[in-house]
């Protein structure tokens, strides 16, 4: 089967299990069916899977516009995630907000050990 089928087939059945309470509600699907729906979006999930990147390539979206450093048209995955991590505005500042309240007391000698209350059992 080519993988328009596939994705034709994936489409269909996630749309039923997306609406299963209806389907169950009207007498149209039982639980048995519920079930099977199910293990076919799974299924149909692993058979996509290999063709994902092509397919979302082939509507040829932007990475920006995926919002993704990852799968990058140029490759060039983890500079890009560093860029993107450094407009974060949790990395503004250094260290991050909440590291003196919460995690310096728990970090020694750089590596983290927990000195705080131990069991009385």
């Amino acid at each position: 089967t080519s993988v328009m089928k596939e994705l034709a087939v994936l489409f269909g059945l996630y749309w039923i299990e997306r609406e299963m309470g209806d389907f169950l509600e009207d007498g149209y699907l039982n639980e048995h069916h519920g079930r099977w729906i199910r293990r076919g979006v799974i299924t149909m999930l692993d058979k996509i899977r290999p063709n994902a990147v092509a397919l979302v390539d082939a509507r040829d979206f932007s990475d920006f516009r995926l919002k993704s450093a990852l799968g990058r048209w140029d490759g060039d995955v983890y500079p890009a995630i560093m860029k993107a991590s450094k407009k974060d505005p949790l990395n503004a500042t250094e260290p991050g907000p909440g590291y003196e309240e919460h995690l310096k007391r728990l970090i020694v000698g750089g590596v983290g050990k927990y000195t705080g209350t131990a069991s009385r059992l």
